[in-house]
């Protein structure tokens, strides 16, 4: 799924998920605690992931996350792609 951010512009919500039981790949998880550091973005012409700046992941419903993606998250152009891992 493809969603257009403005460059280097704060307070841009992206959808996350859905996060579902590890066990069995049903359960929707609805009580993560998704840090900042949970989030990895890949920047156009990055060689590594960097952390998301700052803010974590907040529930929204049935195991779909969002967070809010600031100017310095934002200030490469090109394709951003978003890793999340919470263990």
């Amino acid at each position: 799924m493809s969603i257009y951010l403005r460059q280097a512009t704060a307070s841009q919500e992206v959808p996350l998920g859905y996060f579902l039981d590890s066990t069995h790949g049903n359960t929707e998880e609805t009580g993560l605690t998704i840090a900042n550091t949970d989030i990895k973005l890949w920047l156009t012409g990055a060689t590594t992931l960097a952390s998301k700046n700052s803010g974590g992941g907040t529930h929204i419903s049935n195991g779909i996350y969002y967070c809010v993606l600031d100017a310095t998250d934002t200030a490469t152009i090109g394709p951003l792609v978003i890793f999340i891992h919470v263990s």
